[in-house]
């Protein structure tokens, strides 16, 4: 069975190796990044099942990089967000930076398997038990 292909964009190094780490024991294949450039490169040269974009980028960053994956490569984002929702950001799957990794690895199941659908997915905010 293939695995499916994450590329992650963290900010901070750090944050990257943990959420590869994580992904990575959940089975899915991890490329990570934190140059927003070298994401839109990958993204223009893999295809991705999954992309997840950090929330300390700025706005035009996250925007750029959600925009170039959803209609120029046809994946879906999770874009992790700090307080608030960011809903100019036109991401397929919102989940908040405080509910760590569990919460993301949570909503990238969600979202690639398909359970958050249509309209949904642009607000969704997966809940962690």
């Amino acid at each position: 069975m293939r695995r499916q292909k994450v590329l992650c964009v963290s900010f901070d190094m750090a944050v990257s190796d943990i959420r590869r780490a994580a992904l990575n024991e959940a089975g899915y294949a991890v490329t990570t990044t934190t140059d927003v450039k070298e994401a839109l490169n990958s993204l223009s040269r893999e295809k991705f099942d999954l992309v997840i974009v950090g929330h300390r980028f700025a706005t035009a960053d996250k925007y750029v990089l959600t925009v170039e994956a959803e209609e120029k490569a046809n994946t879906a984002v999770l874009l992790v967000c700090g307080f608030s929702a960011e809903k100019d950001i036109p991401a397929t799957g919102r989940v908040y930076a405080l509910e760590g990794t569990a919460g993301l690895l949570t909503a990238a199941a969600e979202l690639l398997s398909g359970k958050v659908a249509g309209a949904e997915r642009a607000t969704a905010l997966p809940r962690v038990a």
